[in-house]
């Protein structure tokens, strides 16, 4: 699956840059040009086709089924924060973009069926491996109906009433810093509706899930974590070293300029993209979930409002 950026990530990043405006997270001083400008002025190639899978394009493994990061639209193309990511990096390089489905950082590259794997973890690091960067952290994450302002400890959370998908890692992290689950649900998509009904104080869930979901709610806002933080990043084949130079610096750009903030919360909303230090307080931190164990959001995932 290909697609062509001239175009696309000027319309891209000017709804970015607006989404960003409107929810007030600082990235308004953005020069944006014109659209007709912008689908005039081609970025220059900067990788040689010598490093490529295919000449001309940037062909990126991912997990498609990981939503709200990726996944597969009503017209069978991919949306989601990590092809958003992937799109603005390949376009930064000159470069179209292909996707490749995998779960595997190594099957992916040492097979030679992708250039890049986004989403890998220090657990994919090896002699075939390396990992640069950090795109996106998620953890067990709390969300409470109410005032943003207001400050939910451990204490809090014990005496209250608290919703997580029934089997979850979400639900295993609370259980691991002392807390059961008071009402149980089959997805964490019930999970928050039953938070806006106020059948329940608080959910427990993965934080990208939460974080994309409560968007769409009044008054529902992050109120920290439970667990470790996973960081996940960019995957390279250990021999690529002149690519993995050319994307790594790429992504750094973004990282500083204020792009892949921007990114993020036209996904995630006001959550920061580092959740490090916001351990709920009074928690000791749950031990991080195990890959794939994270909670599945349900549902058409393509409406960005």
């Amino acid at each position: 699956m290909i697609a062509s950026l001239k175009g696309r990530a000027a319309t891209a990043l000017a709804g970015v840059l607006a989404v960003v405006c409107a929810l007030g997270l600082g990235a308004c001083s953005f020069t944006t040009p014109g659209l007709d400008e912008a689908e005039d002025t081609a970025v220059e190639q900067v990788v040689d086709d010598g490093m490529l899978v295919q000449a001309g394009t940037l062909t990126v493994a991912l997990d498609t089924a990981d939503a709200p990061q990726a996944m597969t639209i009503s017209d069978g193309t991919l949306d989601g924060y990590a092809i958003d990511v992937a799109r603005a990096l390949a376009d930064r390089l000159g470069l179209d973009v292909a996707f490749v489905g995998s779960t595997s950082a190594e099957e992916a590259l040492s097979s030679g069926s992708a250039d890049i794997y986004l989403g890998a973890t220090t657990d994919d690091e090896s002699g075939a491996v390396v990992v640069h960067g950090e795109y996106l952290q998620n953890a067990t994450a709390l969300f409470a109906h109410g005032d943003a302002d207001t400050t939910i400890t451990a204490d809090d959370l014990a005496a209250g009433t608290v919703g997580a998908q029934d089997g979850s890692s979400s639900q295993e992290a609370l259980a691991q810093v002392g807390i059961v689950a008071s009402n149980t649900y089959l997805n964490v998509n019930e999970c928050f509706e039953a938070l806006a009904a106020g059948e329940v104080d608080y959910v427990v869930c993965d934080v990208t899930a939460g974080a994309y979901l409560s968007r769409s709610y009044d008054d529902v806002f992050f109120a920290g974590i439970l667990s470790t933080p996973v960081s996940y990043g960019i995957g390279y084949a250990a021999d690529a070293t002149d690519l993995a130079d050319e994307v790594a610096t790429a992504f750094d750009e973004m990282s500083t300029d204020g792009t892949l903030d921007a990114i993020h919360a036209l996904w995630y909303g006001t959550v920061p993209l580092s959740v490090s230090d916001s351990l709920v307080s009074g928690v000791t931190a749950a031990e991080a979930p195990a890959e794939g164990d994270g909670e599945q959001v349900e549902g058409d995932m393509n409406s960005i409002d």
